[in-house]
């Protein structure tokens, strides 16, 4: 995995998956993101499965008006004319992100970093701008 720094977006894995969501026309990619990573909570969910629901987690606080400082201009442009996300939609970004602070491959590699602190401050920002 390409990582440049711990922010949700400084990753080739998320950065891929921002580039492919441009082609679709719904939310499948999103829900599908989410998803893998909630099906896998026991199964120590892999880094590449969460940098991409990380950045899936982001378009949905995009979408709910609280966009990363360094969201992609992809993501604003896949956003235009959609509506925003159901409560539900809302339910399972939180909960990706929590399984991912609660025991993840990515964790893991980040807790061994000198950028840990930075990771987790990112992820508990990307928390608060996911309301219940």
């Amino acid at each position: 995995m390409g990582t440049w720094g711990p922010r949700s977006f400084e990753n080739d894995d998320a950065m891929d998956w921002v580039a492919e969501l441009e082609s679709y026309s719904d939310d499948g990619p999103i829900i599908d993101a989410l998803n893998t990573i909630i099906d896998r909570a026991d199964d120590y969910p892999q880094p590449l499965d969460c940098s991409v629901a990380i950045a899936a987690a982001e378009v949905v606080a995009a979408q709910l008006g609280y966009p990363n400082e360094d969201c992609p201009e992809e993501i604003e442009a896949w956003m235009e004319g959609r509506p925003a996300p159901t409560a539900t939609r809302i339910a399972q970004a939180r909960q990706a992100i929590e399984v991912i602070l609660a025991e993840s491959g990515l964790k893991g590699i980040w807790q061994d970093s000198d950028e840990w602190e930075k990771w987790e401050e990112a992820m508990e920002d990307l928390l608060s701008r996911l309301p219940y």
